[in-house]
């Protein structure tokens, strides 16, 4: 579905197969960073008393639950699943990358099933965007899956 915009290039709406994947990875994302903030709390409580180990599953929920929140705040509102899945949140008028805010507001209701029901209709607008008013698009050639090295050099080839 082409969305009209004011940038003057085609807006190809990301497919909800796309959206999905780039939400597992997130989730398993976040899971790891309660894992390590769990872990790191575990350690640091063999030196300080009052890191109790629900302290650190508290402390590791709240950073993975974080990450979830603002994710795609992260830069051209790429978090890491959808940067690896060639996709981005942009703003719905100016198609810039999604702001703190925005990825707040869309995603402050994650843990709500009905938030995903939206994604169905003709719009392919979670709640959530339609709150943060953004819309995920494509961003590159969705032939193939960005490899790791795409992320952290912007794929430029090394020689």
């Amino acid at each position: 579905m082409n969305v009209p915009n004011t940038t003057g290039r085609a807006t190809i709406l990301a497919s909800i197969g796309r959206r999905l994947a780039a939400r597992i990875i997130d989730c398993a994302i976040a899971v790891l960073i309660f894992f390590i903030v769990k872990s790191g709390a575990d350690a640091v409580s063999a030196y300080v008393p009052a890191m109790t180990s629900q302290r650190g599953i508290l402390s590791g929920f709240f950073a993975g639950f974080a990450y979830v929140l603002l994710a795609d705040a992260l830069p051209n509102g790429q978090s890491l699943g959808k940067r690896l899945l060639s996709i981005a949140t942009v703003d719905r008028k100016t198609r810039k990358g999604c702001t703190l805010s925005q990825s707040l507001t869309r995603n402050a209701g994650v843990l709500v099933v009905i938030d995903w029901v939206w994604i169905f209709m003709e719009s392919r607008t979670r709640l959530g965007d339609m709150f943060a008013k953004t819309i995920v698009v494509q961003t590159g050639n969705l032939t193939t899956v960005r490899s790791l090295a795409d992320i952290y050099d912007n794929g430029t080839s090394r020689g």
